[in-house]
């Protein structure tokens, strides 16, 4: 198969994560990166997340484009969409930590390429606890009323 028709490997993935996590080491505050492609028919999307290790901090950006209609190959379009991910989170990291990207699909243009970026800013571990602490108060009240 031709590599220019592929998506990005679980290693190339963590190559450029560990790239990302190089660069930005001394702003990361015990986060890390981590990269992932998929295909999203008919174009291809990625993930940049940034999250820490009890994920109280999870912050995926998520970017998706048609590589055809922007005439780049699959593995093009998804280190495009890396590379302007990166640069979000340059202005990020050494900037303005209040500098947010919607939560929803918006439209993009960069060097006369469309695509799409959303992203958003969890606190899996307290959203984790709240849903244990639901199914608890769950089970409680049906032991209750048997």
């Amino acid at each position: 198969m031709d590599i220019d028709k592929q998506l990005l490997d679980e290693s190339e993935c963590q190559d450029l994560a560990l790239a990302m996590q190089r660069k930005y080491s001394g702003y990361l505050n015990g986060r890390t990166f981590a990269i992932s492609t998929r295909l999203e028919e008919p174009g291809v999307a990625v993930q940049v997340l940034l999250h820490n290790a009890d994920d109280s901090f999870h912050y995926p950006v998520e970017a998706r484009i048609l590589p055809e209609e922007e005439e780049l190959s699959v593995r093009k379009g998804c280190l495009f969409l890396i590379d302007y991910i990166d640069l979000y989170f340059e202005e990020y990291l050494t900037e303005d930590e209040d500098l947010f990207i919607p939560i929803d699909w918006a439209n993009y243009q960069y060097e006369a390429v469309d695509f799409q970026m959303r992203g958003q800013i969890l606190n899996l571990k307290v959203e984790t606890m709240a849903d244990q602490l639901l199914r608890s108060t769950e089970d409680s009240s049906k032991s209750a009323s048997h």
